[in-house]
């Protein structure tokens, strides 16, 4: 059930988070927030360029870079331009048949 005496354990506390509505859509968004901030931090990484540097180039704040690169934030198709610009990249969004895995 999940129920230790009167405290709920972390198991029955996700299943009921996860049942409410849009939360699953939300835990999807934060997971690829998570998965486009490492990914920028790689490329930032291999250009040999701090956060700052970053931000000049994008028209960001410092701060705005390493809450992105932590996935703190669901990033808006304008920010992720800034992005790619800054980084020499080109931004590709499309849509792509679900695996079988998932």
């Amino acid at each position: 059930m999940g129920l230790r005496g009167d405290r709920i354990d972390w198991n029955d506390l996700r299943d009921r988070r996860m049942a409410e509505p849009g939360a699953a859509e939300a835990y999807e968004a934060t997971r690829i927030a998570f998965e486009l901030g490492q990914e920028v931090r790689q490329l930032r990484e291999h250009h040999g360029w701090s956060q700052s540097r970053l931000a000049r180039a994008a028209g960001m704040t410092q701060s705005a870079v390493a809450r992105f690169e932590a996935g703190g934030t669901v990033p808006t198709l304008v920010v992720l331009e800034r992005l790619a610009r800054a980084l020499e990249m080109t931004l590709d969004v499309r849509f792509a048949p679900k695996s079988d895995a998932a």
